[in-house]
């Protein structure tokens, strides 16, 4: 955990003490830190894709065929435990003294999972888009972490 994160953490734990309602910023500084702990830094959508080793396999065999552009375009990075339901996490445990690590721990237990948007629509359509566990949210799809990232596959 570097410095950026830990300030990042020290903000969102403020937040989670003091705020009801995420705004804004709190959903901006959840999502860099899902990409710290994804891929190590804070980036957009595509490089993420083209970072992440954590794919489902229908995103791999997408990457086989099509190429990086083409898996760029047809999937989504999904997080796993939504940011909804870490928010309220924050919020439930923060006034009770959440240590920096452990919220950083949190995200590093769920990282982002590079779907097909088929994938994702699925989740969607079993209402699951904000909710439920990991279990519940990929049952019906296959998650692998790669040997390479996307993008050094794909050369």
């Amino acid at each position: 955990m570097n410095d950026i994160v830990k300030r990042r953490i020290i903000f969102l734990l403020d937040a989670a003490k003091h705020e009801n309602v995420r705004d804004n910023s709190t959903t901006f500084t959840l999502r860099a830190l899902s990409n710290y702990a994804t891929i190590g830094k804070d980036a957009g959508s595509a490089s993420i894709k083209k970072i992440n080793r954590k794919v489902s396999e229908n995103a791999y065999e997408l990457l086989k065929a099509e190429g990086i552009e083409v898996y760029c375009k047809q999937t989504i990075n999904e997080h796993p435990k939504p940011l909804s339901q870490t928010w309220e996490w924050l919020k439930e445990n923060a006034k009770e003294n959440l240590s920096v690590e452990r919220v950083w721990k949190e995200f590093c237990d769920f990282p982002m999972v590079t779907v097909t948007k088929d994938e994702d629509n699925i989740i969607k359509g079993k209402g699951l888009n904000s909710k439920g566990t990991v279990e519940e949210r990929y049952s019906s799809i296959k998650i692998i972490t790669l040997p390479k990232s996307p993008f050094e596959l794909s050369k």
